[in-house]
């Protein structure tokens, strides 16, 4: 929480206000820039008995990780979060909506004794997943639990739960200052007026409090406004009142670095090309120029908003490319100071295309890791839309990848498509190295060629320099993967032999994906050979990685748990077969062709579990999406004749909710959210129709008739988490 200000006036009024509305879940404090919103919560929590968990929000914040990562790490601090909720946050390929969120949610909803959380700054949240989520755990908030929102704007859709008289609303008139108000600043300021001069102000500024205490610095520098009116609001009443009272030295300094979102001494040489920058900032921020340090060292400081853009457009006014050059400084020093996201930034604002995919790429295995694959696809979109993908095909292998990882095949198809036809030309932008390495593995989790040229891939991989050493992170993959190839190619022994050479290098807890998907094919092919009680030991411990990792929502759990299913209704414990069949269907989504083994073989094998239990009309459909995928890739080898198997062991018993179409689980998760039916068809890209169509249909064979009853009818079923 940020630290109190002196001189800073009490609100008595809007506290009391707040402190009438403690059973009102959500405030929302909306307001321009300097008009005390910030403030106004501070004293709120400061006089408020419950404990409060605060996040301010940068740009960079705008990412549904960043920003539950932040609030979960907020709430920690004051409150009990379920178990694994971190751990959720950092496992790769995780639907942050499906897991997280509801977790954050029950903090919310039942603490161990009533908060607040507050979030400050919420305009610069853009519409997409991260609001989605707040507004979801906006929603949850219960009794004297509040979360209060305040912004410049308002982004975050309150309109239902305003509607339900659950938001207490603080807008720009509420802030502004009466002539007692101001008059107690200007005094703080050190500006004692009289009282019909007090009453000009604040009638000038519109009781704007930034606008009051330049007044304050002004009368105090004795440079005292004209009486006489002249309206000059906001940015004008800044420029007449502070910036021309400036040594020309120091507004050089402050309007070159308004391109910067965070300042420190060293980061304004490179952008100045100068040096002495750390003493100046020191000196201007002793002048409480609107400067405000973000450390207790005097290192990092940010200018206050509104300083900073009319700076900003100063700059913009001088013609030419003055802020591109500096923003490309900025971010050539943030790269090599090892703050590559900031230097992204301002390669973005800078237009620097090259520098924006080049750190892309080079943070793409972690950031895939920490689950932001979303945010790398951001950026190479942002990238493909400046007719830049030529340049750097390793960004569009990454972006394949990627999106075959995470469910999204047609986006996967047109990736691998744009790095195919641009690799061979071994653009100068690009490593070839690089470019050659995510190439290979998008072409061979896309299995686009076939088992062979995937065996093949796989091999090419092999002899390149340094492959097998210790140094080479993507060998126990490269063994998995080519134990895949051989089951594909019907060499099960040649399978295992690989499978059994990764479980012996691959590290559990950097991987557990990998790990989980090498003891999953481990124990299908004791499945195959009859052996159930080794099969279910391995299952076992596959299930046991998922867990500890909270990897639930990965692509690779998918086939864990079907096979858990298998187990259970082996044993003669169909209820525990339902419940991990409904888990892995959870996951159908994410199984299309962008990675055919995957999908072929669990919707296989949950159809062997549906015909199991009964349900023909359930494996009729695991079949049916089968056969999709193999519409697309016809050549998986020996998967194309066992769903031949499957299919013609299907009998004729009723279908049962397993009969729930990719599309409808798809939706599913949407109806946890705030979307309307509009709404959800805009995040599909599909028509209101067809989305109405699926959630009826989704209702029908859930056997329920509202929204909410279907949700708690899916979480019953494990197909949402609870």
């Amino acid at each position: 929480m940020p630290a109190t200000r002196r001189g800073v006036v009490p609100r008595p009024g809007l506290l009391a206000r707040l402190q009438r509305a403690r059973g009102t879940p959500v405030v929302a404090v909306v307001a321009p820039a300097g008009y005390g919103k910030t403030t106004l919560l501070v004293q709120w929590s400061e006089a408020d008995d419950r404990p409060v968990a605060w996040v301010s929000l940068d740009p960079q914040d705008d990412d549904p990780v960043v920003l539950l990562t932040h609030l979960a790490v907020a709430l920690d601090r004051v409150s009990t979060l379920p178990a694994g909720t971190f751990e959720a946050l950092r496992s790769p390929g995780t639907s942050v909506q499906a897991t997280v969120v509801p977790r954050l949610g029950a903090a919310l909803a039942r603490p161990p004794r009533p908060l607040v959380l507050v979030v400050d700054d919420v305009h610069h949240l853009r519409e997409g997943p991260s609001l989605d989520a707040l507004v979801t755990l906006a929603g949850h908030a219960r009794g004297t639990t509040q979360i209060a929102l305040a912004g410049r704007g308002m982004p975050v859709p309150l309109a239902r739960l305003r509607a339900q008289g659950r938001v207490v609303d603080v807008g720009t008139h509420d802030l502004a200052f009466s002539d007692g108000a101001a008059r107690s600043l200007l005094r703080a300021a050190g500006a004692d007026l009289p009282d019909d001069e007090v009453a000009a102000l604040a009638r000038r500024t519109e009781g704007w409090a930034a606008g009051l205490y330049l007044a304050a610095r002004a009368r105090t520098a004795s440079r005292r406004p004209g009486a006489d009116g002249g309206e000059r609001l906001a940015g004008e009443y800044l420029q007449a009142e502070l910036l021309t009272g400036l040594a020309p030295q120091d507004l050089d300094l402050l309007t070159r670095t308004s391109v910067l979102d965070r300042l420190c001494g060293a980061l304004c040489d490179a952008v100045l090309d100068r040096s002495g920058s750390a003493a100046e900032l020191e000196r201007l921020q002793g002048d409480n120029l609107f400067l405000v340090p973000l450390d207790g060292q005097g290192t990092w400081y940010r200018y206050h908003p509104i300083l900073r853009d009319l700076l900003r457009a100063r700059l913009d006014r001088t013609g030419g490319d003055a802020a591109g050059g500096l923003l490309r400084r900025a971010a050539a020093w943030c790269e090599a100071d090892g703050r590559p996201e900031a230097a992204l930034r301002y390669a973005q604002e800078a237009g620097d295309v090259d520098r924006v995919a080049r750190i892309a790429v080079a943070l793409g295995q972690p950031m895939y890791a920490a689950g932001r694959s979303a945010t790398l696809l951001d950026w190479f979109t942002w990238v493909d839309e400046r007719g830049a993908v030529e340049r750097h095909p390793a960004m569009a292998a990454l972006a394949a990848y990627l999106c075959a990882l995470t469910g999204r095949p047609a986006a996967a198809d047109r990736w691998a498509d744009l790095a195919e036809r641009w690799a061979d030309r071994r653009p100068a932008a690009d490593d070839p190295e690089r470019t050659a390495m995510w190439l290979t593995a998008a072409r061979v989790v896309m299995c686009r060629g076939g088992p062979e040229q995937m065996r093949r891939d796989l091999e090419e991989a092999g002899r390149r320099p340094g492959a097998g050493s210790a140094a080479d992170v993507d060998y126990p993959m490269r063994l998995f993967l080519h134990g895949v190839a051989a089951l594909l190619l019907g060499d099960d022994d040649g399978a295992a032999a690989w499978f059994d050479d990764a479980a012996e290098i691959v590290d559990g807890t950097q991987r557990p994906p990998l790990l989980t998907a090498v003891l999953s094919y481990r124990a299908l092919l004791q499945l195959r050979q009859g052996d159930w009680r080794a099969a279910e030991a391995l299952v076992e411990r596959a299930r046991s990685v998922v867990r500890r990792a909270h990897t639930e929502s990965h692509v690779t759990s998918v086939l864990v748990f079907t096979l858990a299913a298998r187990v259970a209704r082996h044993r003669g414990d169909p209820a525990g077969a339902r419940a991990c069949l409904g888990e892995a269907q959870r996951l159908r989504p994410l199984l299309s062709h962008a990675l055919p083994w995957v999908a072929v073989e669990a919707l296989l094998e949950m159809a062997e579990v549906a015909l199991g239990l009964g349900d023909a009309g359930g494996s009729r459909v695991f079949v049916r999406d089968a056969e999709a995928v193999l519409r697309r890739r016809p050549d998986l080898g020996v998967l194309g004749k066992r769903t031949d198997e499957v299919r013609g062991r299907l009998g004729s018993l009723q279908a049962g909710t397993a009969t729930l179409t990719t599309a409808e689980l798809r939706v599913l998760p949407l109806l946890l959210t705030h979307l309307t039916l509009e709404g959800i068809a805009d995040r599909l890209s599909l028509s209101r129709h067809t989305v109405k169509a699926q959630v009826w249909s989704a209702y029908r064979k859930l056997g329920v008739h509202t929204r909410g009853d279907a949700v708690a009818r899916a979480q019953e079923l494990g197909l949402l988490e609870t």
